[in-house]
């Protein structure tokens, strides 16, 4: 079976079109040539990327594809690219039919999806969603219920922020405030952080605010909570501003906050 043919029979094969007897005998041959098995699958696993049936309709690509397209345009892109036409100069030296041709192009385009996919993977790690996650590590609130003698108010309002019941947290310090009449650097860091959890910006802005503009002696604490406020909400350009106070300022977590931003830029 010379090139043209085989290229023939395995398009037929993947779309159906050979005869029962011509089924049964190419199927017997790929039990025993290895080489032609391996082609058939790669084909196979080609026309199931690009979501077609033709050859010629190789150029169409899924909806994968067209996400990857800003970064096809990219310098690490455009190197592979070149290494792709390096190959291919060699490459055409050899006989190559119209069928090959379309393979040889489907190929070569769908190395650079791939090698796309897994960079964007990997620079999905970064968006805000996951660096938010990363970096609010909540167990580095303080606790509130260091004193022997601290009100049940607060070891209510811990437990329940650890369980994650943020709104039942927020109300037990609302008691607290009420009791009290007064507001401590780490009441205000549980409710802000309360606030944020529950996606209520405007709310956790003011208590980080709050805490920011008080005599507390733990008040540059905020700056820290109003950039992870601004990352949550995916303001980066804001977010970078804070960090970049924090670092020059050497407030609270400013190594983290130059870790944070170096993943941001």
């Amino acid at each position: 079976m010379n090139d043209a043919s085989k290229d023939q029979m395995i398009d037929d094969y993947l779309n159906d079109r050979l005869s029962r007897e011509d089924l049964i005998a190419f199927e017997k041959q790929l039990f025993t040539d290895h080489d032609l098995a391996e082609e058939v699958s790669i084909n196979k696993n080609l026309f199931a990327l690009h979501e077609t049936e033709v050859w010629e309709d190789i150029t169409i690509l899924n909806k994968d594809g067209i996400a990857y397209q800003e970064y096809l345009l990219s310098d690490d892109a455009q190197k592979i690219k070149a290494a792709i036409n390096n190959a291919k100069c060699k490459y055409k030296h050899h006989s190559i039919t119209p069928i090959k041709r379309y393979r040889w192009h489907s190929i070569a385009a769908s190395l650079v999806l791939l090698i796309a996919f897994s960079y964007t993977f990997t620079s999905n790690q970064n968006t805000p969603e996951n660096l938010y996650a990363d970096f609010s590590n909540l167990s580095e609130l303080p606790s509130l219920t260091q004193r022997s003698d601290a009100d049940k108010l607060l070891s209510d309002t811990e437990k329940l922020f650890l369980n994650k019941q943020y709104l039942g947290a927020v109300r037990s310090l609302e008691l607290y405030d009420e009791k009290y009449s007064s507001q401590s650097a780490n009441t205000l860091l549980y409710k802000g952080m309360c606030y944020l959890e529950l996606k209520q910006y405007s709310k956790a802005k003011h208590v980080f605010n709050t805490l920011k503009n008080s005599d507390a002696l733990d008040k540059n604490k905020a700056y820290w909570y109003l950039a992870l406020t601004s990352l949550k909400q995916e303001n980066i350009k804001d977010t970078k501003k804070t960090l970049k106070f924090i670092i020059d300022s050497s407030y609270y977590n400013n190594q983290k906050a130059e870790q944070l931003l170096a993943k941001l830029n």
